[in-house]
């Protein structure tokens, strides 16, 4: 199944893994970008098809579900077809999928050819890192797989930017534009540059649909009540039926895969030591990546009052510090091994969202900027030996399950901390604004002065008696529900930096290898732990 055999055989053309991870990125990079443009167009797709909030983000949750459960499928089909044709026909779904949501006519089309879309993007990256891992050798993953993770990572960034010049200029269409003639060059360079993969046809007649429908179940339902949990509320029968719907499908996946004799996912692969342990850190990088791309565009826009555009500008130096970090974060994990670099990763990252904990309404760019540098600086250094580390402890044979495993437990995570802190800023919120509210006495003169401003201010733009009144209690519960919002959101970047901070826990624990070729004829690799 190897791309071009084993990555011993990399001398005969240097060049060629190079070749590979171009196309990867190219591909991996759609995919992320595609998902983060949609994210700031679904205002506009609520007035365009007349849908609700809640209706309107089946856009974004369709996608993620696909792209989540449809990854034992990705690694059946590039066992059964090699990884080129699986790359390939990933591709072709993507490039199909978002011509179709160009000309979808409702929301209910929008969101079938979303999942088009997805079955092709979910798969690209996992499929990207397999053949990654197979044209780069051990020794070289950990600079691979960084200037690859700096192109998807710097993606979240830029689809802000690009997404509000699109709307504006454009129309919502273009979002799926875009895609289609870089996907096609993709294809077509990918179809003539990528040496065949021998598959194995054998796996047509052994597939494990009770573990396959079974893993759907467990993980779509744990998705949706994450998603869905802080709207329909955490304690409602919607919720809770979710929730034991995913638990008792996850028994039952357990017990299929224990017992058929080719299980689609191998639980066999948790037996691996550092495997699981980063597994563990990929959790809490992905709360500490797509919790704060959560919060972030929140803070900036509501309380800030920056415009969509202004608030993409601000995260590209962030995007240019990932672009940096990754690729050094992995040459340094060839050079070093992975802990240390993850320890420094997780500690900057750490301490940026502590740092963050002291925004307020008076913070300038020049704060937000220096806080949102160290953050992708850091992040950098998480993912970067997370991804390569992760990918080296397996055998050649569990890299294609190994690399999808790692992608969905990542994905389920962000999840996870974007439900997490969601729920933090509702409850938080309250909290402070309840403990304001019970400092202000309505009847002091402090409180009635500042009441008689706002009504004085009122009555001078022209508004009656009675309206002037209201207004100076409306703005001063406005004024005070903003500053228990802003702390609200303190509270979730210093929530976020303690989930975060305990990562250093399992860092230590890992089994720091490094792999060095050998100078000799055969150029076996020399193992060693430091």
């Amino acid at each position: 199944m190897a791309v071009n055999g084993s990555p011993a055989n990399n001398g005969e053309n240097s060049s060629y893994k190079w070749w590979v991870l171009a196309i990867v990125m190219i591909g991996s990079f759609m995919g992320v970008l595609d998902n983060s443009i949609v994210n700031v167009a679904l205002p506009h797709f609520m007035v365009a098809f007349g849908a609700n909030t809640e209706e309107v983000e089946w856009i974004v949750t369709a996608y993620m579900l696909a792209f989540a459960i449809l990854m034992p499928l990705a690694v059946w089909l590039r066992n059964l077809v090699g990884l080129k044709v699986a790359f390939l026909i990933e591709l072709a779904f993507f490039v199909v999928g978002s011509f179709l949501c160009s000309l979808s006519w409702s929301l209910d089309s929008l969101i079938v050819f979303r999942l088009i879309q997805a079955i092709g993007a979910g798969d690209i990256m996992p499929t990207g890192m397999t053949m990654i891992s197979e044209v780069f050798p051990r020794e070289e993953r950990g600079l691979a797989l960084g200037i690859w993770g700096a192109g998807i990572t710097a993606a979240p960034a830029i689809g802000p930017t690009l997404g509000g010049y699109l709307l504006d200029h454009v129309s919502w269409h273009a979002l799926f534009y875009i895609n289609i003639p870089i996907g096609v060059i993709a294809f077509f360079w990918g179809l003539s540059i990528l040496k065949p993969a021998q598959g194995d046809m054998s796996v047509l007649k052994s597939f494990d649909f009770i573990g396959f429908i079974t893993f759907g179940l467990f993980l779509g339902a744990l998705l949706i009540a994450l998603t869905k949990g802080e709207e329909k509320g955490w304690t409602s029968g919607y919720i809770l039926n979710l929730f034991a719907t995913s638990y008792f499908s996850f028994f039952l996946f357990i017990i299929a895969e224990t017992v058929v004799k080719k299980p689609i996912i191998d639980l066999a692969i948790f037996k691996n030591y550092n495997f699981v342990l980063l597994n563990v850190l990929g959790i809490m990088r992905s709360i500490a990546l797509f919790g704060t791309v959560f919060l972030m565009p929140l803070y900036f826009q509501n309380l800030l009052g920056y415009s969509a555009t202004m608030t993409g500008i601000l995260m590209i130096p962030q995007a240019i510090m990932v672009t940096m970090g990754m690729p050094l974060a992995g040459k340094l994990v060839d050079r070093v091994g992975p802990k240390m670099p993850l320890i420094f990763g997780i500690l900057l990252t750490a301490y940026s969202l502590f740092y963050f904990s002291s925004l307020s309404l008076l913070s300038d760019i020049r704060f937000i900027m220096i806080g949102l540098m160290m953050r992708g600086f850091g992040i950098s250094f998480i993912m970067a030996p997370v991804t390569s580390a992760a990918i080296n402890s397996l055998k050649p044979e569990e890299i294609n399950l190994g690399s999808g495993m790692l992608n969905v437990i990542m994905q389920t995570g962000g999840t996870f901390g974007i439900a997490a802190l969601g729920s933090v800023l509702d409850t938080r919120t309250d909290f402070h604004m309840a403990s304001y509210a019970g400092h202000f006495v309505p009847t002091s003169p402090v409180t009635q002065s500042l009441f008689q401003r706002i009504s004085n201010f009122a009555l001078s733009k022209g508004a009656s008696f009675y309206s002037a009144g209201i207004a100076g209690k409306g703005s001063f519960s406005a004024y005070l529900h903003q500053w228990a919002t802003v702390n609200a959101f303190d509270d979730a970047f210093f929530l976020t930096g303690i989930m975060v901070l305990l990562g250093v826990l399992p860092a230590l624990f890992l089994r720091n290898i490094v792999y060095k070729r050998k100078k000799s004829p055969d150029e076996n690799i020399e193992i060693m732990e430091m």
